[in-house]
């Protein structure tokens, strides 16, 4: 199993993930609505939680609204991985 560890940036996924946290994702297998998962999305990385899924992609969102932006679609190959450990600051 390949680990990579991310540090979250911002406050979009308030209030599970703070700045400053770090998530370590790994390669999934499988995705559905409701993961959390790190994608490639310009100009860098994000930290989202799966809101849709079809043929033509994934849609990612934030938890906090007020403070996110909505992502999609991405191709799956964009997702990086999904959390599989998240560690506070």
């Amino acid at each position: 199993m390949c680990l990579r560890r991310f540090r979250v940036k911002d406050d979009s996924m308030l209030p599970s993930f703070r700045e400053g946290d770090y998530v370590l994702v790994r390669p999934f297998l499988r995705l559905r609505a409701g993961d959390v998962v790190v994608a490639r999305a310009p100009p860098g990385f994000v930290l989202k939680r799966v809101s849709k899924l079809s043929p033509e992609g994934c849609w990612l969102r934030g938890d906090n609204r007020a403070r996110s932006r909505d992502v999609g679609p991405l191709p799956r190959k964009a997702i990086v991985g999904k959390v599989w450990l998240h560690v506070e600051r």
